[in-house]
């Protein structure tokens, strides 16, 4: 047991690896909150140096410390990052995190809860690190080897952090590898003990020197100003697909009086919301000719805070908005649960903060949230349910419309083929000449000549919907007729058609607390020049509720939407991030895959397994396969003396998988020479016997050779240890031009 107690080398490297290691992982400070992060990457890495240095002390094959890695991850993960003792529940959660959790990070707006489940990657990179660094540094005698494992964790830390960039670190980083390096190189030299400490200070301090003058000259010089980090986040397309929800809109006539469904019921009621403030249940950026619907374009901004995607949150939202911060709470009443159209919809109100759930059902939902920075709206996958309560901490920014507002840019949604547009736009505002003044000239002529039905007795010949349809008999009627629908779908097509780009938002304004039927309402925004949206309440362009239609019916034309709510969705939620990535965009599930016989979790540990190790069967099936179709080429192709030529070179090369040198240029006889602890020198002079002797080696030669070169194979095998006879198998050398 004494070869167990560390050497001061061994103690030397490890305190260098782990200070590299420490370095590195400080690039997820802005990834997750807190430090807890930092405590459980530390964790792993001083259990993969243990796992390391107990295989090199016992002269362990490398093999054994990949198993030893292994086995830790599953005894300890639960306890070091998922504070839970091991159980079936545990060891599957563990298994799934380490093939899904690095998407899950990736698509998870940072900061990510640092006392939360994806601890298990800090974990894995310290286990990592730990016992390859560790490994390497104890049996290759390269200086530089072992700075690998820290480098490749500092590179997996850039790519799977943010976009803030961390000069410092770096310079931090070069310094101590570079001592690192200068006290391994030194122990290869004699007589370098003494002075080796002066001059791997010297190395540091020059490297240190060197990485701080680069770190304050680099914002000054050409060029460097505009360079962005490469971070995988901003490149990663989240697995959610908007599309296979409904829009809420359609459904808004289930909110009115004459409909008799959700009028009086209570939706949901809020508490910390000041009084005449919004609620927002859904923004609907996009119009298809049929319905007002959310739209999910991750690579369709540069600014994270612009780009129109549904991801997961993290801890914290990062905002731009200003104005006053308000602590609200919402709870969920069974009306909207079972609306289909709303309870995957979550309601907040201005520009979310926080976002943290409460009750039996809260890491349900906050595994399921997805929330879209560019347009405040949120997404529960798994539904919402009655009683669910929430908490957000929100900045109520409530930005006016200036008299001479501009466009952020040019309209999101195309109005061209929407002719019926085109057609009033001149009509509507008039002489206006300003864009804003276009703006207020369409709303004031839609609110003096419209009129309010909900398409009750007596009107109904408007029917709901916001479909080209129903819109063109909406814009071409001597006297535009609707509610909310059609005034918000319609008014946000004329703006774009104008060039403002604007959008529909279905809300509530609660009353005394509680969000009925009667208080959902439909408003437009619009994109001002500042980056703002400004909401346009439908005041300004609806009538009064008392102003009802015409008993003249409207033009005939075709109504194309539905006059009822789409039914719901006919596929299964997904209830986590995994089963989400296993729908596909057409919205068809993958099926269950489990049976009686097997539980849940082991069918999902199974998965996991398989995922990962399909890939690696199959590289491991084409080498295979690879070298077994080379031998049978080698041994049937050709004349005989070629098939005698080509068993030697398949001893060869059998003999470099195995991990003997054998440079190019040398004859048959000279390579047996270096190969003589296999004792293969006299199949070598049988091969130049048959190769350069008179006449033409018959079929039985070639056959007793090659058998001659199956047992010699054999015994080269029976030669080396047996970890080396497993890489032999996968070894792709001897497929590349020998040196």
């Amino acid at each position: 047991m004494t070869g167990l107690v560390p050497r001061r080398d061994d103690l030397v490297d490890a305190a260098f690896l782990s200070a590299l290691f420490v370095v590195a992982l400080l690039g997820f400070r802005t990834t997750y909150t807190g430090w807890g992060f930092l405590l459980v990457g530390a964790t792993g890495l001083a259990l993969g140096v243990l796992a390391g240095h107990v295989a090199s002390a016992l002269r362990r094959p490398m093999i054994a410390v990949a198993a030893m890695t292994v086995a830790v991850f599953f005894l300890l993960g639960g306890v070091v990052a998922m504070k839970a003792v091991p159980t079936p529940d545990t060891l599957a959660g563990l298994a799934s995190l380490s093939v899904h959790g690095w998407k899950q990070l990736l698509t998870t707006l940072p900061p990510v809860d640092g006392t939360g489940p994806l601890l298990v990657l800090p974990y894995i990179l310290g286990l990592l690190c730990g016992a390859g660094g560790f490994t390497l540094a104890r049996r290759v005698s390269l200086s530089a080897a072992p700075i690998g494992a820290p480098l490749a964790v500092l590179a997996a830390v850039i790519l799977l952090g943010t976009g803030e960039a961390a000069g410092v670190l770096g310079a931090v980083f070069a310094a101590v590898a570079t001592g690192w390096l200068s006290v391994r190189a030194g122990r290869h030299r004699t007589g370098a003990r003494a002075g080796g400490v002066r001059r791997t200070l010297t190395a540091v301090a020059l490297v240190g020197v060197a990485a701080g003058l680069a770190f304050v000259a680099a914002p000054v010089l050409p060029g460097t100003g505009s360079a962005h980090r490469l971070v995988l986040r901003n490149y990663v397309e989240p697995p959610f697909e908007v599309g296979a929800y409904a829009s809420p809109l359609v459904g808004f006539r289930k909110h009115t009086k004459d409909a008799n469904q959700l009028w009086d019921q209570t939706l949901f009621t809020v508490q910390g919301l000041p009084e005449g403030e919004r609620v927002r249940i859904a923004t609907l950026d996009g119009y298809d000719g049929r319905v007002w619907g959310a739209t999910n374009d991750p690579a369709g901004a540069t600014d994270p805070l612009q780009r129109n995607n549904f991801q997961r949150i993290g801890v914290r939202i990062p905002v731009r908005s200003t104005g006053a911060a308000a602590d609200v709470t919402i709870r969920i009443e069974a009306a909207y649960a079972t609306a289909d159209e709303l309870s995957a919809w979550l309601p907040t109100a201005g520009h979310a903060t926080e976002i943290a759930f409460t009750g039996e059902r809260k890491d349900g939902h906050t595994e399921n949230l997805r929330y879209n920075l560019a347009t405040a709206s949120g997404i529960v996958a798994d539904r919402l349910r009655e009683g669910d309560t929430y908490s957000v901490r929100t900045v109520l920014a409530a930005p006016g419309i200036p008299d001479d507002a501009q466009p952020f840019g040019p309209p999101t949604v195309r109005t061209g083929e929407l002719a019926f547009v085109r057609s009033k736009i001149s009509q509507w505002t008039g002489g206006a000449t300003t864009l804003a003044e276009r703006l207020r000239a369409a709303a004031t002529y839609l609110r003096d000549n419209g009129a309010y039905t909900d398409g009750g007795p007596g009107e109904t010949e408007y029917l709901p919907g916001h479909s080209t349809g129903r819109l063109t008999a909406f814009f071409n009627s001597k006297r535009p007729a609707g509610n909310d629908e059609q005034y918000a779908a319609a008014f946000a097509l004329v703006a774009n058609e104008l060039g403002m780009p604007a959008r529909v938002v279905l809300g509530a304004v609660p009353a005394g607390g509680v969000v009925r039927g009667e208080n959902v309402q439909a408003w437009v925004e619009i994109h001002l020049a500042d980056g703002t949206w400004a909401a346009i309440p439908n005041t300004e362009y609806m009538p009064d509720r008392s102003k009802r239609p015409d008993h003249q019916p409207p033009q005939e034309i075709e109504n194309t939407d539905a006059s009822v709510v789409p039914p719901p969705n006919t596929v299964k939620m997904p209830s986590s991030l995994v089963d989400a990535s296993r729908t596909d965009a057409s919205g068809v599930g993958s099926g269950e895959l489990g049976g009686p016989w097997l539980p849940a979790w082991l069918v999902e540990l199974l998965l996991d397994v398989a995922a990962v190790l399909a890939p690696v069967v199959a590289v491991v099936a084409l080498i295979v396969g690879g070298k077994a179709v080379r031998r049978h080429r080698r041994r049937t192709r050709g004349s005989t003396a070629t098939r005698l030529a080509t068993g030697w070179r398949e001893l060869v090369d059998h003999a470099r998988d195995l991990g003997a040198k054998v440079p190019k240029g040398l004859t048959r006889r000279q390579e047996a020479t270096l190969l003589a602890p296999f004792g293969i020198h006299g199949l070598a002079v049988h091969a130049d016997d048959h190769v350069f002797g008179p006449g033409t080696p018959d079929q039985a030669a070639v056959d007793a050779y090659w058998a001659a070169v199956r047992e010699a194979r054999g015994r080269m095998r029976s030669a080396v240890p047996r970890w080396r006879r497993w890489l032999a198998r996968v070894d792709v050398r001897t497929f590349l031009p020998v040196r």
